[in-house]
């Protein structure tokens, strides 16, 4: 395999200065410089696909690239001066939708939990900077992880929505053609899905099609083009990431599971083979089994950890949030793909391409872009990328002015391009949750179960197996949603409660009562954005300008906090600084 490895490195990047080794396992470690970045990339990638190699680990370098590497120094430091913190039978590093999928399900046993999270919140990284789209299964590689979890995860979805209280909405997903040399793309599509054992997965003619989604009638009269079919995936889904999340969280406290916010990892002990527990800035955990679940760090856990099989790429990914005031094109998740739409889109090859698509709030969003950037923590969005979630644009009469935010998230892709997931055959004990990329959200009932298949087979393999609780609560009762009743549920509320009654963000109707519902919670949120992920308090037109300060003072006044200690999202982004009337500062 390494020969076969060596040969494409001289053949294909004969103009790189990159050598190749590799272990027993499979696993290639690169070495040496590119001329930029996306070349290393894709020496990474091409490097992956030899037949023979496990996964990528890189050493390379790119000319002109800073590569941030961060420094675990000091929490290393602040941990061991602070000594022992908790004894529990598992640890899981990050608290975005895999480690608060995984965190629930083992709540369901009589183990001793704990979630650290170096975020202010849970779904603070990836987790809370995506579509919410629950893909079907159909853009996925056959024959890969990815593929076999996207379609069971997508099954699963249903009883996590009905158990936890999250908004699902199954709106199925349909691609139209108006011209006849598209029909074989569809094919392949179909084929894929087909493949990937896609449920109800079908071509449709046009009748079917316009009967699916009617307001494809406009779209050919707007092209002069008649519909001819299309193909339909009726178990596209969308949700609020960061919603499934916090509910995922909040019944996994509910059932005994701890979480540590603000807590960074900064060792993994092990010995002799075997995982001991971790080092954080709190203190030391000691713990039988560690699960990494660390989104963009899950390599440098990994290699913590002694195990260093693969390394994380960031791609980044720009998506800009439209006012509802202008809303979605269809119900559906819909588009006419034609000839022309299609040659002009540039996308990385190993992404979806983004598209349009909505929110369950029915919101439009646009996006993702799929850019590769070497710094792990880079949310800047670039005019760039900004440019090419606004191509995604199909809406004739949506524009520019009708954005209300952008953002960016960073994806944590590995060379591989599919999950890495499963126990160390370094350290036992240490169970690999990594690249978990698109489409991670879907898959993540499915990958929950699958890592704790993972634990609970060696448990008892161990002689020690896991009992099953007989209290476990699965029912996460739906929060108040004052936007969403009826005028009388409204008045009956208020009559209860007069603090529903009191609005704070007028452009979403969120009001007091709810903001308290959330700052009262199991996980406790303690920063704007928190507050914003449960609430949407902040999420309209005006983006927290007439909300913020009000979102703040309930903060600061419900945790007894001064005011200048509240912040947007975490330690580092406090929003006041210093009382500046002296009359207040006494």
């Amino acid at each position: 395999m390494i020969d076969e490895v060596r040969k494409l490195l001289a053949e294909k990047f004969a103009g790189q200065n990159v050598s190749a080794t590799a272990d027993e396992r499979g696993i290639v470690t690169l070495s040496g410089e590119c001329t930029d970045w996306k070349t290393l990339v894709r020496v990474g990638q091409a490097v992956a696909k030899v037949p023979g190699v496990r996964n990528v680990v890189s050493d390379m370098t790119a000319k002109g690239v800073t590569i941030p590497h961060k420094d675990y120094t000091p929490f290393v430091k602040a941990g061991m001066e602070k000594g022992v913190l908790d004894k529990v039978d598992v640890v899981i590093i990050g608290a975005g939708i895999s480690g608060c999928g995984i965190a629930r399900e083992l709540s369901r046993y009589n183990l001793s939990v704990t979630v650290v999270e170096m975020g202010d919140d849970v779904a603070s990284g990836a987790t809370k900077a995506n579509n919410g789209d629950i893909h079907a299964g159909h853009a996925v590689q056959p024959g890969t992880l990815k593929a076999r979890l996207n379609v069971e995860g997508n099954r699963m979805y249903t009883k996590w929505a009905e158990e936890l209280g999250f908004e699902l909405q199954r709106c199925g997903a349909l691609y139209a053609i108006v011209e006849p040399e598209m029909m074989k793309a569809l094919g392949m599509v179909l084929k894929i899905a087909r493949a990937n054992h896609v449920p109800g997965a079908r071509i449709v003619n046009a009748k079917e099609a316009l009967r699916l989604e009617p307001k494809l009638a406009a779209e050919e009269e707007r092209l002069g083009k008649k519909i001819i079919a299309g193909l339909w995936l009726p178990s596209m889904g969308v949700v609020e990431p960061y919603q499934v999340a916090v509910a995922l969280a909040e019944n996994a406290a509910k059932n005994g599971v701890k979480f540590l916010l603000d807590c960074t990892v900064g060792q993994v002990l092990h010995e002799n083979g075997q995982v001991k527990g971790v080092v954080t800035e709190k203190g030391i955990i000691y713990a039988d089994y560690v699960i990494n679940c660390a989104g963009v760090y899950a390599d440098e856990i990994s290699e913590m950890a002694g195990d260093r099989c693969f390394t994380i790429h960031p791609r980044k990914g720009t998506i800009a949030i439209l006012d509802k005031s202008t809303p979605p094109m269809y119900s559906a998740l819909a588009g006419v793909a034609t000839i022309a739409r299609v040659m002009g889109t540039k996308k990385d090859p190993e992404s979806k391409g983004g598209g349009m698509c909505r929110t369950p709030e029915w919101n439009p969003l646009l996006g993702p872009s799929a850019t590769e950037v070497p710094d792990k923590e880079d949310n800047t969005t670039t005019p760039e990328d900004m440019e090419y979630a606004m191509s995604r644009n199909m809406d004739p009469n949506a524009g520019w002015g009708d954005v209300i935010r952008l953002f960016a998230g960073v994806r944590p892709a590995d060379f591989k391009e599919d999950f890495v997931i499963g126990m160390s055959d370094i350290t036992h004990g240490f169970i690999n949750v990594g690249a978990i990329q698109s489409p991670g959200l879907a898959s993540a009932p499915a990958i929950a179960q699958m890592a704790v298949e993972i634990l609970l087979d060696d448990r008892a393999m161990g002689g020690n197996p896991a009992e099953a609780k007989t209290d476990f609560d699965p029912i996460e009762p739906r929060h108040v949603e004052f936007r969403h009743m009826t005028q009388q549920q409204r008045d009956e509320l208020i009559a209860k409660d007069p603090r529903y009654g009191r609005i704070i963000c007028r452009c979403e109707q969120i009001t007091e009562g709810e903001i308290l519902d959330a700052v009262h919670s199991r996980i406790v949120p303690t920063s704007i954005d928190a507050i914003k992920r449960r609430t949407r308090a902040g999420m309209g037109r005006c983006q927290g300008g007439f909300c913020q300060p009000r979102v703040l003072e309930l903060l600061a006044r419900e945790l007894g906090r001064d005011w200048v200690d509240i912040t947007l999202k975490g330690r580092g982004s406090n929003l006041l600084v210093a009382d500046n009337r002296e009359e207040v500062a006494k």
